[in-house]
């Protein structure tokens, strides 16, 4: 399958051709971006670059990114080269936009990265690592700039602590024997734990707090050792081959092994005879008749290295009390024989009782930590970060891991009060299935190359600031460039992190945002507004007419026949595009299916003495969903004393409604209505952003906004097949929970046990853990 050559207006990406090693660097239109902050961390044998960027779009609201570049320290001169493409980029005048960058990001609120020692004059870049010593001169002479120097494991930890708080999937556990699984640490519970940094050398840190930490041992034997041997026995030189090259070796060949001694299982100690006796002790035991190659020398250096880290890792944990060990550094990239190996001696070693944890930005503690220490005044966090993939690096050869940028968002999201246990927002997850992950993928990719048909055959109207061929080339090249990470994906399942649904669906936004395409569906979504809020005021006649439990129930059906309104769902494209779908035609289509619809329960609790106190509504899509469905059913909850706050994305996706959009609608209802305007004069009835940006929902991470209005809440309604199906259909709530939504494609109705437009009217009384 090949993946055509696009160029449409600067947006430019590779062929790429399967069963190929393909090419993934991809120059995309939206990367326009001036660098504030640059952070590295020289080790013996890699220097890595982390660097923080503003892009057009981004800086006004506080937003920015950080990037990830890895060299090797030999070839130290090609990291200076890149560092001081980066400073030049650092003292660009003006963004596009005609304001400076740097007071756009000073003036927000965003936190670490955007007050840090760069702004308000020369860059600094922040040094880290005993490369800083040893090349600060040379990087001073070299790029003209300031070196400020940062303590190395200071560093390490509070670049360790920022991942694991920002990146969902940024810890994991790794065997042969068992599938890769994700991992957090429980809410409040970072600590205490012990970091095993494998660079050249190990050194072994102690972590009790968010300041505190200590050395308590290392080992000279690291990845230089296994380096360094391994180029003296066979004379290679890239380190990245050598671990290639461990893939085919057989250590047996080499090592002398229990069975080599005894002839079978040592069980009295717990030995098998496959355990390794002697390190390379095979070789000078001629009666054992065996012959290597260096692949069978390379596995068996990387066997002793390992074997031996891993030892003195647990033992050190067992000396002080600590039972999680993360083990970092880039000796690791992401091996998966390296990361098996340490994760078979802490097993061996603690008897099954503890687990290795890997970090999928293991070789980049140190510089991200840099990067964050190096604020001119170190102030408490203010903001977040999300994982962007749209143009992440690859994987290289079979490593388990591809890196992301962070995309650094507005404010510091927060959690849904109302939450009864750990967030599981996710429904189905796609890693273990390969079935049902193929038929997703599928999906996807079709769903792309559809709304190129969407914008060829112009249902997605004006085009605003882009004209109309610009559109079309942006969205083939989008249909590209996600068709390229459906095909990575296919090969590694995990690169990006937990492959669910969720996951997929917010690349895709990703991507279209990369492409410039920020709000494809705008000029639809002001179409279908303009005509839903035009037959409203009959809409809202009808049902006043009808007494409060009839009245409810219409109201219940019609917010799942607004649902219908929906572009993401391909099999009502055809209906939407034509204009051919009214909202009495979509409740003829919708199924109510007793499994999943529990109507009169919601009502018989709405209805007794004053009902809901407080409700926060999770919005979908924008037009005759919003305004026609669940707008009518606020308004019958505020009439009755209920505050309604309508929490809608922050950012666009697919028709979704926005936070912005969702205010203007609300305003231009209440002109027309007198209820609502009421409603919205008395307080009860308010929009708010989510902090969103995909059609699916993470209540784990809102905005401080929306947590705060939403405390004191006896009532959760998620709208839309995305945020209630796809996402949070299992999730329980200590208050009350109704979920309302219909099931829009046969993978989701399948994994239910339902069909195509079954409705979801699912009403839930609040539970305590």
């Amino acid at each position: 399958m090949m993946f055509g050559s696009i160029n449409s207006s600067g947006a430019v990406t590779d062929c790429i051709e399967e069963g190929a090693s393909p090419s993934y660097d991809i120059l995309l239109p939206n990367q326009r971006e001036r660098v504030l902050n640059i952070a590295v961390d020289i080790g013996g044998s890699l220097a890595k670059v982390v660097y923080y960027t503003t892009a057009k779009g981004r800086n006004k609201s506080g937003g920015g990114r950080l990037h990830f570049k890895a060299f090797e320290t030999d070839h130290i001169e090609q990291c200076i080269q890149f560092m001081g493409l980066l400073v030049d980029r650092s003292r660009a005048p003006e963004d596009e936009d005609g304001g400076n960058a740097t007071d756009s990001a000073a003036s927000s609120e965003s936190g670490d990265v955007a007050a840090a020692a760069s702004l308000g004059g020369e860059p600094v870049i922040m040094a880290t690592g005993g490369g800083a010593h040893r090349f600060g001169q040379l990087l001073r002479e070299s790029l003209g700039v300031e070196i400020r120097v940062e303590d190395e494991m200071e560093s390490l930890t509070a670049g360790l602590n920022f991942l694991m708080r920002e990146v969902a999937d940024e810890v994991f556990t790794y065997s042969e024997e068992r599938a890769q699984r994700f991992v957090g640490p429980a809410e409040g519970d970072l600590f205490p734990y012990m970091l095993v940094n494998i660079g050249s050398g190990v050194s072994i840190l102690k972590v009790t707090g968010e300041d505190r930490h200590e050395r308590i041992s290392g080992t000279s034997l690291g990845g230089g050792t296994f380096w360094g041997l391994l180029h003296e026995l066979t004379g290679m030189q890239s380190f990245d081959a050598m671990l290639e090259m461990t893939k085919t070796g057989d250590n047996t060949r080499v090592d002398m092994m229990v069975g080599d001694i005894y002839g079978t299982n040592y069980d009295k100690i717990g030995l098998k005879a496959t355990n390794i006796a002697a390190t390379m002790g095979g070789v000078c035991r001629k009666s054992l008749g065996k012959k290597h190659s260096d692949a069978d020398v390379a596995r068996s250096l990387l066997y002793m290295v390992s074997n031996n880290i891993g030892q003195i890792a647990f033992l050190n944990a067992q000396l002080h009390g600590i039972r999680r060990i993360y083990f970092g550094g880039y000796f690791i990239r992401g091996h998966p024989l390296t990361m098996h190996t340490l994760s078979y001696a802490i097993d061996f070693w603690s008897r099954g009782a503890m687990s290795a944890l890997f970090l999928r930005h293991e070789g980049f503690l140190g510089a991200t930590g840099a990067l964050l220490r190096g604020e001119a005044a170190p102030r408490r966090r203010t903001c977040s970060f999300t994982e962007n993939f749209s143009v992440a690096a690859p994987a290289a050869g079979d490593t388990v891991a591809a890196l992301g940028m962070l995309d650094q968002q507005a404010a510091k999201l927060a959690r849904l009060p109302q939450l009864a246990a750990p967030c599981a927002s996710d429904t189905v997850d796609l890693a273990g299935d390969a079935a049902l992950r193929e038929a997703w993928l599928a999906a996807l990719e079709r769903g792309a190359h559809e709304m190129v048909a969407l914008a060829e055959g112009d249902a997605l109207g004006d085009c605003g600031p882009l004209a109309r061929a610009d559109m079309v080339a942006r969205t083939r090249a989008f249909a590209a460039v996600y068709a390229r990470h459906m095909h990575r994906l296919r090969a590694q399942p995990l690169a990006y992190g937990a492959l669910t649904v969720r996951a997929l669906l917010g690349l895709r936004e990703q991507c279209l945002r990369e492409v410039g395409l920020d709000d494809v569906f705008a000029d639809v979504k002001r179409r279908e507004v303009a005509e839903a809020l035009r037959v409203l005021p009959a809409c809202l006649a009808q049902t006043d007419a009808l007494d409060a439990a009839p009245r409810l129930h219409v109201l219940l059906c019609n917010a799942l026949a607004g649902n219908m309104f929906d572009w993401g769902a391909a099999e009502l494209h055809g209906a939407l595009a034509r204009g051919t779908l009214d909202l009495a035609g979509a409740l003829g289509r919708v199924a109510r299916p007793p499994r999943f619809n529990n109507p009169e329960q919601f009502a018989a609790r709405a209805l007794r003495g004053r009902g809901f106190a407080r409700a926060v509504v999770f919005v979908d899509n924008s037009g005759a969903d919003v305004i026609l469905g669940v707008l009518p059913l606020a308004r019958f909850l505020a009439a009755r004393g209920t505050t309604v706050v309508l929490a809608a994305n922050t950012l666009p996706a697919l028709n979704d409604v926005t936070a912005p959009e969702l205010e203007d609608i609300l305003r231009r209802a209440a002109a027309a209505d007198k209820e609502l305007a009421d409603a919205a004069a008395r307080g009860r009835l308010l929009a708010c952003a989510t902090g969103s940006a995909g059609p699916c929902l993470d209540l784990c991470r809102l905005d401080p906004r929306l947590v705060r209005l939403a405390a004191g809440a006896d009532l959760v309604v998620i709208v839309g097949m995305g945020r209630a199906i796809l996402s949070n259909y299992r999730t329980r709530f200590t208050c009350d929970s109704l979920r309302l939504a219909v099931f829009k494609n046969k993978m989701a109705a399948d994994a239910a046990g339902a069909a195509v437009f079954d409705s979801l009217c699912l009403y839930t009384p609040g539970t305590q853990d």
